[in-house]
């Protein structure tokens, strides 16, 4: 590019340069001649890479004052783009014009810009359309020299369809057969278990205490607390007493099952010894207690059963 056709850029453009050598190239580049307006263009940089921002810039001299409307979006093609909104300036009592467009290549060729339009205006009246031809602008590759051309490839979908993972389901078979083969087995035993009756239920704890102070693997107290929680859970099953409720309170029980009951205060919270003879006592009186509320045929039931154990 020649120093004059940097010099007329400059002064289209707007950039910084001594004002005396910019006014006289802007004069020798428009030559505009008397009554015509004087158009120019210019684009910095003159080569940009592709991606990269550049100016276009329009310059109208008036031979008087005037007004001049610039297209606010530019008619660009598609490897083209304007980017933001025109940047318009006067200056010397409206007769000078500039508009600078900032534009952005996305292909690596030399590309023209269309030619642009604007309007003319004097004391409010058109006065004729002026038509700019810009300059070509040459876009570089970003890409290595040497490199073979790329193809791009196609858009994805906006929806992807995916095979079944056929392989998970057969990880999952086994395990869903083995979560019900557990489940199976574990409702095969609550179904196999039997029901138990309060009165069974309690004969069975009772049982159960028993032999455990006679082989000595509870203390005192705990034998104790046992023996009143499998009392209380009996009772609860049978009447409607209150939380609160004191076993004492049971007065059908008999006195000896209250004698009992108040040796399990004593021993629980009176830190005093059990004799040797005072749980078995106790758990005499409370298996009668428990007997005696048993229908006829379940007492039976419940003595032929303690037998058949006696006898093995």
């Amino acid at each position: 590019m020649s120093r004059c056709s940097r010099l007329a850029r400059a002064w289209i453009l707007g950039l910084p340069g001594p004002p005396a050598i910019l006014m006289a190239s802007a004069v020798a580049g428009l030559s505009a001649q008397s009554g015509v307006p004087a158009l120019a263009t210019a684009i910095d940089p003159d080569s940009v890479a592709v991606g990269e921002t550049f100016t276009l810039g329009l310059t109208v001299s008036l031979p008087a004052t005037g007004q001049v409307r610039f297209p606010a979006v530019l008619p660009l093609p598609e490897e083209l783009e304007q980017r933001g909104a025109v940047e318009i300036r006067s200056a010397r009592e409206a007769t000078d014009w500039r508009a600078y467009y900032t534009l952005v290549a996305w292909k690596a060729e030399a590309i023209r810009i269309p030619p642009i339009e604007v309007t003319l205006e004097r004391d409010g009246q058109p006065a004729g359309p002026l038509t700019f031809v810009p300059p070509v602008v040459q876009v570089l590759s970003i890409l290595p020299a040497g490199d073979p051309g790329l193809e791009l490839r196609d858009a994805r979908p906006f929806l992807r369809v995916r095979a079944f993972p056929w392989w998970l389901l057969l990880l999952l078979i086994p395990l869903v057969a083995l979560a019900w083969w557990t489940m199976r087995r574990r409702r095969t035993r609550l179904v196999s278990a039997p029901f138990l009756a309060p009165a069974e239920l309690a004969l069975q704890d009772f049982a159960r205490l028993r032999a455990q102070w006679a082989s000595g693997a509870v203390s005192g107290d705990q034998f104790f607390d046992e023996y009143e929680h499998a009392l209380r859970r009996y009772v609860d099953r049978t009447r409607t007493w209150s939380p609160g409720r004191a076993l004492v309170g049971l007065t059908e029980a008999g006195a000896t099952l209250i004698r009992a009951l108040q040796s399990s205060l004593v021993v629980r919270f009176g830190r005093v010894l059990a004799h040797d003879s005072g749980p078995p006592s106790a758990l005499d009186a409370a298996e009668g207690f428990v007997r005696a509320e048993m229908p006829a045929d379940d007492g039976a039931s419940v003595a032929e059963a303690g037998e058949d154990r006696g006898g093995a």
